[in-house]
């Protein structure tokens, strides 16, 4: 999240940073500020309906548009074990109420936000949503659920929504980093030595960069639906055969 934001400032984009901690949607603020761009921070726990509408609200009101939501909010394994990565906890010593947490936030609060936000881009007759989820391996994985199914259920979502945005300029489609990234859902701190996903794989958040920006303009007009995977993007090629070189399908349409 912190890298898409930084990444959209640096292009002009006014933002607005949120997160369920204050203080570190403020440091990402400050961060975008420092860096020359323009943001603000809120706190906002997604699965809350009247945060949610607050936080939309705040966006329309002080930047006077609502152009692209990212739903990059999430709660992973964590919750489950601070040891997931390496020992899975299979589904039936999940609590319930870690299961109802992780579903809520990263399900019905993707839900919430985009409810919200696809208003002001209907009348505008443009819009951008992008959902994050994750590897289609990593849906499947054993010891990942509920984090997994949360995501496959946001992948079949985003196909949905899709369809139903069809021919209206709004748009959604997905953008996943292509592996673990080295972020705060996994144990330790970001950068931290030794630190690996369940494949041994970590790719740095920057790789969403280049295909969030595309995105999120007009260039990207009549591309809905789709699956990008951010580690696979090609910067040296033209915008839309980078696009086709590591798109497909939204909702399992393709493996890729």
């Amino acid at each position: 999240g912190r890298a898409i934001a930084l990444r959209f400032a640096a292009g002009g984009a006014r933002v607005v940073v949120s997160d369920r901690k204050r203080e570190s949607a403020e440091e990402t603020a400050r961060m975008v500020n420092e860096a020359g761009g323009h943001a603000v921070a809120m706190a906002c726990d997604v699965s809350d309906e009247d945060q949610v509408q607050a936080l939309v609200e705040r966006c329309a009101r002080d930047w006077d548009a609502l152009d692209v939501m990212v739903n990059n909010a999430g709660v992973g394994m964590l919750l489950v074990s601070d040891t997931f990565n390496r020992t899975p906890t299979r589904f039936w010593d999940v609590k319930p109420e870690t299961w109802a947490q992780i579903i809520e936030t990263n399900v019905t609060g993707g839900f919430q936000m985009a409810r919200e936000a696809v208003t002001h881009m209907l009348d505008k007759g443009w819009g951008r949503i992008v959902n994050v989820t994750t590897s289609i391996h990593t849906m499947q994985r054993a010891g990942f659920s509920p984090y997994g199914p949360s995501k496959a259920a946001m992948e079949a979502t985003t196909s949905c929504w899709s369809e139903d945005l069809e021919g209206t300029g709004v748009s959604c489609n997905i953008l996943i980093p292509g592996g673990a990234a080295d972020t705060n859902l996994l144990p330790g701190n970001p950068g931290d030595p030794g630190r690996s996903g369940a494949d041994g794989m970590l790719v740095d958040p920057v790789v969403m960069r280049a295909p969030i920006v595309w995105l999120a303009s007009k260039q990207s007009d009549g591309w809905n639906g789709k699956r990008f995977i951010g580690r696979l993007w090609d910067e040296s090629l033209p915008t839309d055969e980078a696009a086709a070189g590591c798109s497909a399908p939204a909702g399992f349409g393709d493996r890729l």
